[in-house]
């Protein structure tokens, strides 16, 4: 699939993007804010991007100008119950030396626009850590609305990870 902005572009993962993808693997704040795996081993993390290639509604975002990768997007299906059929969750992040320049909100307006109009979905979800205002605000400003916390404690190990749930609906 390839999606195109003005200054992005959204389209399938290639194995030449396995430096920019190791920057982002292995960067422990995105593991922190954005749930992203977390490795410095070069073959694990060339085994995740071959995982990334292989799953459905996972794309690389990349320049328009370049092809270079500097980020992640991603569409996921919420389940294959009737009721979440024409549903999804987005999840997005960027290579930290390409934040702040508007690149996250082509891209996830980009996929919004290819849900809604290519995929007819009917509502579309995004969680951010409690803790992680930046994608909650970019969300507000794309109409998402704030639905609700909560905790996704980890059994046994007394962890505990506060999650906002943000809705848009068609």
């Amino acid at each position: 699939m390839e999606l195109i902005g003005k200054h992005i572009k959204i389209r399938n993962f290639a194995m030449s993007d396995l430096e920019e993808f190791l920057k982002l693997v292995q960067d422990k704040n995105n593991h922190k804010l954005a749930g992203l795996e977390y490795t410095e081993d070069v073959d694990f993390g060339r085994d995740l991007l071959d995982m990334y290639q292989r799953r459905d509604g996972a794309y690389a975002i990349a320049l328009q100008d370049t092809n270079q990768m500097i980020g992640i997007i991603e569409l996921n299906k919420r389940g294959e119950s009737t009721e979440l059929l024409l549903t999804r969750e987005i999840g997005f992040v960027i290579n930290r030396s390409f934040r702040q320049k508007g690149y996250a909100k082509e891209a996830v307006k980009l996929l919004l626009d290819y849900g809604f109009n290519d995929l007819k979905l009917t509502e579309i979800w995004a969680s951010t850590e409690k803790d992680n205002p930046a994608p909650q605000k970019l969300l507000e400003t794309l109409d998402f609305k704030y639905v609700y916390e909560a905790d996704q404690a980890l059994p046994y190990t007394g962890q505990h990870n506060l999650v906002k749930y943000y809705l848009l609906k068609k």
